[in-house]
């Protein structure tokens, strides 16, 4: 059974970066993870718990704070594809747009689970985190966020109708679809440059798309495989199926 500060922590904006989340008059675009690296410990989940997650994140205070790891500078790629631009350009596109900085518009950064760990091993879970969450393992945790917080996730899909997310981990393929999507969506696979690649519109028209990690030797980190990713994105925003 869960803890209640947990459980209102992980029911609301927790777990996200931040930046612009959008609406239905100016839809962003969202990038979701599967959770925070690094790892908590005792202390610093029980200092999130104490935060107030009932809106989203304003995100991060520059630039320099978003390129701070090569998950973001990814990212950064990503996005300057999509809106036009070269993977190589992805610092100027960065320092003009600001995706997921403070007072920019377009861009909102967030992942599926709200803790932090190291990787996404199920035996990262410590004793102190039983205490404080209530949940004997991390497993326990996980099927918890699958029955309540991925349906808040859909909530905020329906209040706020971004115009794409992108999901990065393919064999989290099932979770984000809970998360964004529902059973009726058809997901088309595509393979560009033997990576694989899966879209579909959700019930709502948001046009979801589940890439490969993209800092591991077998996910999306080729300069020129991004690219061409980046712009097939952006040929299904504009409706080329």
């Amino acid at each position: 059974m869960s803890n209640q500060a947990f459980e209102k922590w992980a029911l609301g904006y927790s777990g996200c970066d931040g930046g612009d989340i959008g609406s239905q008059n100016s839809p962003s675009v969202w990038v979701c993870g599967i959770e925070w690296g690094g790892g908590h410990d005792r202390e610093d989940l029980l200092g999130e718990l104490a935060s107030d997650m009932t809106a989203p994140p304003k995100g991060y205070k520059d630039i320099e704070e978003n390129r701070i790891n090569i998950y973001n500078r990814q990212a950064l790629k990503l996005l300057s594809a999509i809106n036009g631009g070269q993977v190589g350009n992805f610092r100027v596109f960065g320092e003009t747009v600001q995706p997921f900085v403070q007072g920019s518009s377009g861009y909102f950064k967030t992942n599926i689970y709200p803790m932090s760990f190291k990787d996404t091993n199920m035996a990262r879970w410590l004793s102190d985190f039983s205490e404080i969450t209530g949940f004997e393992s991390k497993s326990d945790y996980i099927q918890w966020c699958k029955q309540n917080r991925f349906p808040q996730m859909r909530s905020w899909v329906s209040t706020f109708r971004p115009k794409l997310i992108i999901c990065f981990g393919k064999t989290y393929k099932a979770d984000f679809i809970s998360a964004f999507a529902d059973s009726e969506t058809n997901f088309n696979i595509e393979v560009i440059d033997e990576r694989e690649i899966s879209w579909g519109f959700n019930q709502i028209g948001t046009l979801v798309v589940i890439l490969p990690f993209m800092v591991n030797s077998n996910g999306l980190n080729k300069n020129v495989t991004i690219q061409k990713v980046g712009e097939r994105i952006a040929e299904l925003l504009q409706g080329t199926k």
